[in-house]
């Protein structure tokens, strides 16, 4: 293999590690230093609501006719956002939300 294809490849998995996109369970998600935790919730098929450390950050709706939305709110003077999509049928618990705050992007299953 020739030496350019080894260092690109080191690189990329180098900065694989570095980047924000952390595990999640479900609709919640913890960061590794406990610091940030972040928690969405799908009412009625169509209210999206997010929290971060308890605060409710984010409270809209989702389109009634494609599912999705995206959505902002602050925290703590943080800049919070939400893009959120639900696939054909709307089936329960398939509504997605992508979360950036503070560094951390995370996608909850709502």
């Amino acid at each position: 293999m020739s030496t350019k294809f080894m260092i690109a490849a080191a690189l990329a998995v180098t900065m694989s590690g570095c980047t924000a996109f952390a595990p999640v369970t479900g609709n919640h998600y913890t960061s590794r230093d406990g610091k940030l935790d972040i928690q969405g919730e799908l009412i009625d098929s169509s209210d999206v609501r997010i929290f971060v450390n308890g605060d409710k950050v984010i409270d809209d709706q989702v389109s009634l006719l494609h599912g999705d939305g995206k959505f902002d709110g602050t925290w703590q003077g943080k800049r919070v956002s939400a893009d959120c999509t639900t696939p054909a049928g709307r089936k329960l618990g398939g509504t997605t939300c992508t979360v950036a705050v503070a560094g951390e992007h995370v996608t909850l299953t709502l």
